[in-house]
């Protein structure tokens, strides 16, 4: 027969030790942020050990807080007055793709005040995967350097463009890149078919990750 005493102690041994792994669980999850220019959607990941230990360029922004990544079409996006023109040529006629990182110190919703900002958490499996696919995206050269091809679009001592090795058209635009770097993180998106900025927020305004 059972002795309730040690049942009772039984159970709350299983429970403390499953409020540990819970607790661990959340320890090991991950926050990132998106955030929506209105054409154009970034992916903002903290800059800490983790990060430097995937992304080399890290070394190029030392005192910064956050890093702000986005991919897009080398012409287009390098432009400081893009036209309605370079958007047709670089969804039919792109010739490169590039990676800008914008590295900066204040909180997200202060540096991207007029932006949309969507806040996410990932598993800690998932962030690697998402650090893994966002350093598998640069051109590097032997010794896996990525290539610098300019200063970025808020000046080069916090921002660069690297040269990509993914091919941007219609169907495969930055907001498509960024689509597939969260489905990536094991999130339930899925790339193909988002195309704009707008599409991209609302699938992901929808997923379970997304928190205020």
């Amino acid at each position: 027969m059972i002795n309730i005493r040690n049942l009772s102690r039984l159970t709350l041994i299983a429970l403390f030790f499953s409020m540990l792994g819970v607790s661990h669980t959340i320890a090991e999850s991950r926050i990132i942020h998106l955030v929506s220019t209105g054409w154009h959607v970034g992916i903002v990941i903290p800059l800490d050990a983790i990060l430097k230990r995937n992304l080399p360029e890290t070394k190029h922004f030392p005192n910064s807080k956050f890093l702000e990544i986005g991919w897009g079409d080398a012409r287009f996006y390098k432009s400081k007055n893009p036209t309605a023109r370079m958007a047709f040529e670089a969804a039919f006629t792109s010739k490169s793709s590039v990676i800008h990182i914008y590295a900066f110190q204040s909180p997200v919703n202060e540096a991207f005040i007029n932006s949309e900002i969507l806040k996410l958490k990932i598993t800690k499996e998932g962030y690697s995967e998402l650090l893994r696919f966002i350093h598998k995206s640069f051109v590097r050269t032997a010794n896996g350097e990525a290539k610098n091809v300019g200063k970025g679009l808020h000046g080069e001592k916090v921002s660069r463009f690297y040269l990509s090795n993914g091919e941007f058209h219609l169907f495969n635009t930055c907001n498509t890149w960024i689509a597939e770097a969260l489905q990536t993180a094991k999130l339930d998106i899925k790339s193909p078919g988002i195309i704009t900025a707008d599409n991209l927020m609302e699938k992901v305004r929808e997923l379970p990750n997304t928190i205020d």
